[in-house]
Formats: structure tokens, sequence, C-alpha cells
């Protein structure tokens, strides 16, 4: 009998631990003053890829797994956010949709990403893109931009044990935003 007790519960634990699957990307919110009913998942060309409906229990809960590894958008009425979803993430977001850039915290399988991406965004609403306006040469705004892009990916790479895959994208992103800053105001200090 206490061998079939002891193998029930072994099985127990077993079934429990083995419950998420590695395809599945299970995500829930809990937002206070939520300017709408609905989140939004989209990828990063806007296009909506899901749509996450708050429950009863005044939660926004989904499984993700439809959705391919990689970086989105998630939108709550008022404000986008990026969140980097791959299958076997397990993600609960709290925030206070008034104050989401200092409230958002992840917390669960995968949080550490998007716990960066956070912060992420909060490094790029408090730069000073007045240096840039004011800029008296492109060489000067290159290096700026140079800068800036430096810091960022210094900060990526103090996360070693990121996603092989996140650190590539966030690479690209980079690099990208780099090259749009310098055609933007390159062209603006041609217009002045």
């Amino acid at each position: 009998m206490k061998t079939f007790l002891f193998s029930t519960c072994l099985l127990l634990i077993f079934i429990n631990a083995s419950g998420q699957t590695k395809n599945e990307v299970l995500f829930q919110a809990k937002i206070e003053n939520r300017n709408w009913d609905h989140l939004y998942i989209k990828d990063t060309d806007y296009n909506t890829v899901q749509i996450i409906d708050i429950d009863n229990d005044g939660l926004f809960k989904a499984d993700l797994s439809s959705i391919k590894d990689g970086l989105y958008l998630l939108f709550d009425g008022t404000e986008y956010f990026k969140i980097y979803l791959k299958k076997g993430y397990d993600l609960q977001i709290t925030m206070d949709a008034n104050h989401f850039r200092e409230t958002i915290k992840y917390s669960g399988t995968g949080s550490d990403i998007n716990n960066f991406l956070a912060k992420e965004s909060a490094y790029e609403v408090d730069y000073d893109y007045g240096k840039l306006s004011s800029a008296k040469t492109n060489k000067k705004i290159e290096k700026l931009i140079a800068e800036k892009e430096k810091t960022a990916i210094h900060r990526l790479n103090a996360n070693p044990n990121f996603d092989k895959e996140f650190v590539a994208i966030e690479l690209g992103a980079y690099k990208s935003h780099s090259d749009e800053l310098k055609k933007y105001y390159g062209e603006l200090r041609e217009m002045n």
C-alpha cells in the first residue's frame, strides 16, 4: 500500500510538473486602471495577431501557443510596449495603466527578457533627443547616435543568459533605430 501511495504521489507530481508543454506560451496580466477590456498582441507592423479579453476575475489570460517566437507589441488601448514571446514561456504582468512605464513588472518564465524590454522602453523615453537636434554637424550627430547605440548594446550584453534569438533581434533593432536617427537628423539639419 505504501508503494502504491508513493507511486501515485510521484505520478501526480510528474503530471503537475509537465502540465505546461514546451509548445505553450501562457500569458496572464493584472492591470489596474486599465484602458480597455481587451489587450491586443500585434506584430511589429502593428497587425493584430491575438486579442485577449478580460475574464470574470479581472485578469487577462491566454494561451498564446499559436504565436511564433519573437518580438511583439502589447497594446492596452492607449500604450504600446514591446513583449518577447517564446514557446515554453509562462508570463505574468502586473501594472497600473496610469503609470505603466513605472509600474510594469513581469514574473514567470521569460520575465528576465521582458523586464529588460520594459527598462529599455524607459531609457528610450528618457533619452535627450535635444542633443541630436542641436548638433551642428552630421559628424557630431553620427557620434551621438553611435554612443547611444553602444550604450544600448552594453546594457544588452550585460545579460549573458538571454536567448540568442532575442539578442539577435535586439541588435538588429538597435542598428535599424540608429540608421533611422541618422537619416532623420541628417535631413533635419540640412533643412535648417
